[in-house]
């Protein structure tokens, strides 16, 4: 292998690297090649570890379009605020979370420094980003200067907030206008990188196409960085320190270019709950999968339920769950699904299932026991005219205690 040719490899190799995405667990990707039908993305297992993992977005033209919505990591009480969520928008395990809870009153100073969340100089969590750190911080700030009379109504506001579709809508539109020509800049930079450098070589030859080759390159790159800058200081006029890293990133880095675009529309819907984006951007089939699958885990979340045994804890996490699921259900109505319909019990997989957990949905050949999957939930039994009714066949789960 030559030298050039080796210099092509490398620069594919960093290509792929900026086409991944590490996702946290708490978060969906919302990904879309054509921009026409969307894809729900969880932190993938095989290419992560227990707090996420990596998804890929489209590597050719058109790159596509990467969304990414968090469920909010904090539970909010009148109280105070608990490190601790026991839904989980994600299948599988929940990330680790401290449950470490902090009252209202003992709130003195909250601010976010880069990732992280710190209550009185000291760490409440890591979050995903930056801008759901300050998000966060804000909320706080807001929520412990109110009356505790107040605290309820601007809890469920908060949470309401998140669901809100039109303001998802309002923000999806101000990113297409700003970032329409960082993605023709984009595209432009791979098709250039990819194609157009690669058969002037080999025609002319690269000691004559080196330098100009490598000073459309920059320019390139420079002039992405420049419409990146702008378009990030209209959609995040509050991360100055991200802007600034982004922009030099881009402006040196022509790989970093080439997914621009990328950079500027994972933040954009990161404060929105996945399943108000999801409404958005599925399609129906989809959605309704992707709604149900949440909606099950909201009503029975794995076991333990918080790890802090303190009551104002225990208080949190019972009060913001039920706050999230009437908030959840009230949206679902209004989107035209009823929540009792989209939790009806599994169809029966075989004769001798007898019960089967309500989170995961596992039969089991007994009534009586607990999913150990899903930290000992109790089983629920199928109905009568269920166990009566013909099944589709395959083996149901022995119990085990």
């Amino acid at each position: 292998m030559s030298d050039v040719q080796l210099l092509f490899v490398v620069l594919a190799i960093l290509y792929a690297w900026e086409c991944l995405c590490w996702l946290r667990r708490g978060g969906v990707a919302f990904s879309s090649w054509l921009g026409r039908k969307w894809v729900a993305r969880h932190p993938a297992a095989l290419a992560g570890n227990q707090n996420g993992g990596f998804v890929f977005a489209a590597p050719m033209p058109p790159l596509g379009t990467l969304f990414v919505a968090h469920q909010l990591p904090l539970s909010f009480s009148p109280d105070g605020v608990l490190a601790f969520v026991a839904a989980n928008v994600n299948s599988g395990w929940r990330p680790a979370q401290s449950g470490r809870f902090v009252p209202w009153s003992d709130v003195r100073e909250a601010r976010a420094r880069g990732k992280k969340l710190l209550i009185n100089g000291e760490l409440l969590l890591h979050v995903a980003t930056p801008g759901l750190a300050r998000y966060l911080v804000s909320k706080i700030k807001r929520i412990a200067a109110l009356r505790p009379d107040e605290r309820v109504r601007a809890i469920q506001d908060l949470v309401q907030a998140s669901l809100d579709v039109k303001a998802i809508e309002a923000r999806r539109t101000d990113w297409h206008k700003q970032a329409r020509p960082i993605c023709w800049l984009a595209n432009l930079l791979v098709v250039f990188s990819f194609g157009i450098v690669p058969a002037l070589v080999w025609t002319l030859g690269f000691a004559l196409t080196w330098l100009w080759l490598l000073l459309g390159l920059l320019g390139l790159a420079l002039t992405t960085a420049t419409w990146f800058a702008r378009a990030h200081r209209g959609l995040y006029p509050d991360a100055r320190d991200e802007r600034f890293t982004h922009t030099l990133t881009i402006a040196l880095a022509p790989t970093s270019a080439m997914r621009a675009h990328d950079t500027l529309s994972r933040p954009l819907l990161e404060t929105f709950h996945p399943l108000a984006v999801a409404s958005v951007l599925l399609e129906a089939r989809a959605f309704n999968e992707f709604a149900r699958r949440l909606l099950i885990d909201l009503r029975h979340p794995a076991l333990p339920l918080c790890p802090n045994e303190q009551p104002a804890a225990l208080a949190a996490e019972n009060f913001f769950r039920q706050t999230s699921l009437v908030s959840t259900e009230t949206f679902l109505v209004r989107q035209g699904i009823e929540p009792a319909a989209l939790c009806r019990p599994p169809v029966l997989s075989d004769e001798s299932s007898r019960a089967y957990c309500p989170r995961c949905e596992t039969q089991f050949t007994s009534v009586d026991g607990r999913c150990t999957d899903c930290g000992g939930l109790a089983l629920v039994a199928f109905e009568k005219a269920q166990l009566d009714a013909p099944s589709p066949g395959g083996p149901a789960r022995q119990t085990f205690q």
